[in-house]
């Protein structure tokens, strides 16, 4: 349904004819048209350009410029919309078809029947109407496309990225019962070694570092088993607030130790969440230290939890030496990593795989030189409250 304010609106004569003006303006106006008149081509040009018309009457016998160049100009200037034209001929003087091809959308003879005038004037500015309400359409599905396009990306890369961790998981979990088998081997016979030999510092201390090798390796299988199957825990109605301040409380004098500044906030009430308080933990602890290894100088550290309607937003935002977006495509994947041999490359694969089995996801922002952002979000559920037995603290989390 057109509106009226689309069919009745405001129409530019274009003619030098003073007759033909006096004739068609009040026809016009009583049938609820805004009617201007311009008596030049260069003062019609002018006027579109100025407050452009809805639709354009231009008489073939201008002054100052030839008909065809005035209606060339308008439709290359207004050539974003489709802006009616109706010719005003006078019979035989210009041949229908190059008015037409100039750009005019209809023709009406000299002298101009008042009701052949206002149906053509109505039949231009519906199609006029029409023609708006589709561009509208057109544009606003384009918009959607677009949308749909970048959700679709979306899902197939996070798609491509879990088949990746399933297969990576389960080569994780073969490499890690191979080096268990002669790991448990060795870790026995350093033990009936270190029992059966006849005390000697030197020697001691040489089997102290072999021990010390073989806890670092133990701790490496260890990972890959949590990345490729992380613990199933039951999950009870769990404090977020709690579980980020334990994890606060368990790091905090280490970062103090490197010159790290820390800002910890928190929006009060926020309703519990039904997960695992260890593994929640894990994830924030993880983002804390790899916060402070990207701040070897001393830096800002800030630790923020939000909630809107649906959601609770937990955000890591350091001041270190940020990452390339090349780095950034790949943080999550695991055994990558920007550490060298300090790190194994597991920590933010084994927590992203964490918050995705939470139903949440985890992102990260960041620059070179500009510090980095990761910020969780974790679905809001029907634990409401906490009750007794509910987990509200951090247990079982690596020394950092």
């Amino acid at each position: 349904m057109l509106s009226d304010d689309l069919l009745f609106s405001n129409i530019l004569i274009g003619s030098s004819d003073e007759a033909l003006g006096r004739a068609l303006r009040p026809v016009l106006q009583n049938a609820g048209y805004t009617v201007q008149v311009a008596r030049t081509g260069s003062a019609l040009l002018e006027a579109v350009a100025v407050s452009p018309p809805r639709l354009l009457l231009v008489d073939t016998g201008l002054p100052d410029m030839d008909v065809l160049t005035v209606i060339r100009h308008v439709k290359t200037q207004r050539k974003q919309n489709f802006f009616p034209i109706i010719a005003l001929a006078e019979p035989g003087v210009l041949d229908p078809a190059t008015l037409i091809n100039a750009g005019a959308d209809e023709l009406l003879n000299k002298p101009v029947s008042n009701t052949a005038l206002l149906v053509r004037v109505r039949s231009m500015l519906r199609l006029k109407a029409v023609t708006e309400e589709l561009q509208d359409l057109n544009a606003t599905l384009e918009e959607k496309v677009i949308e749909r396009t970048e959700a679709l990306d979306k899902a197939h890369a996070a798609l491509r990225h879990t088949e990746k961790l399933g297969a990576l998981g389960r080569l994780a979990a073969s490499v890690a019962h191979e080096i268990n088998n002669p790991l448990t081997g060795i870790s026995t016979y350093l033990y009936l070694l270190k029992q059966q030999l006849p005390f000697d510092a030197r020697v001691q201390a040489n089997i102290e570092v072999i021990e010390r090798q073989v806890a670092a390796i133990a701790h490496l299988t260890k990972k890959l088993q949590r990345f490729s199957k992380p613990a199933q825990e039951q999950r009870r109605p769990v404090a977020i607030s709690r579980v980020a301040e334990d994890v606060l409380a368990l790091v905090r004098k280490n970062l103090e130790q490197h010159k790290i500044e820390v800002t910890y906030t928190c929006a009060p009430d926020i309703p519990p969440l039904l997960a695992s308080a260890d593994q929640l933990g894990e994830v924030v602890l993880n983002l804390l230290l790899n916060a402070r290894d990207a701040m070897p100088a001393g830096g800002q550290l800030c630790l923020q939890i939000t909630e809107d309607a649906q959601t609770v937003c937990i955000t890591v935002r350091d001041t270190g030496e940020g990452m390339s977006p090349e780095v950034q495509e790949h943080i999550f994947e695991p055994f990558y990593t920007t550490k060298g041999e300090q790190g194994t490359g597991l920590g933010l694969a084994i927590s992203y795989r964490i918050i995705q089995e939470h139903g949440g996801d985890i992102s990260v922002a960041s620059a070179p030189g500009a510090g980095t952002t990761f910020t969780i979000r974790l679905p809001l559920n029907a634990a409401h409250t906490v009750g007794e037995g509910a987990e509200t603290h951090v247990y079982q989390l690596e020394n950092p």
